[in-house]
């Protein structure tokens, strides 16, 4: 696993875009190229075979749900955001997207952050079982329901 540069992301897009909508391709190219360029965030690949199989995206301040109570907003304040997590679908169940939620914390921790949250469609139990999240609540985002988690970090 690598936290990539700008150099890296063609052949990110390249092996990660294959499966994606194409009317969405360029929004995903967008997001690459920012999170490996801005000191903010980072952008996590997995590299198998000469071929990238996974990303992860990071960043140490993002805009929070709107419908989220007072409390909920304040706890996850000053958390970083873990903005994305894919991995390609033959390289699933294989300890792939553990790697990158340790990348996640271990970035976290090493920017003195004291906690990481995030919002998943399908994945919350995943997070809470195997990384200790805890949820916060829902969100409802575009007409999509999301859980949002979170983990703090003890200093």
């Amino acid at each position: 696993m690598i936290e990539a540069t700008p150099a890296d992301v063609q052949k990110a897009f390249q092996d990660l875009s294959r499966d994606m909508n194409p009317e969405f391709v360029h929004i995903f190219l967008d997001k690459l190229e920012r999170y490996a360029k801005k000191p903010d965030r980072a952008l996590f690949l997995v590299e198998y075979q000469e071929s990238i199989i996974a990303f992860a995206t990071i960043i140490d301040k993002s805009p929070l749900p709107e419908t989220f109570t007072p409390q909920a907003l304040h706890d996850i304040n000053y958390y970083a955001c873990g903005t994305g997590l894919m991995v390609l679908e033959e390289y699933r169940r294989q300890g792939v997207a553990s790697l990158l939620v340790a990348a996640w914390e271990r970035w976290t921790k090493e920017h003195n952050i004291q906690g990481l949250w995030v919002i998943t469609r399908k994945m919350g139990n995943w997070y809470q079982t195997n990384f200790h999240f805890e949820l916060l609540g829902n969100a409802n985002l575009k007409g999509v329901k999301k859980s949002v988690l979170s983990k703090t970090f003890q200093p």
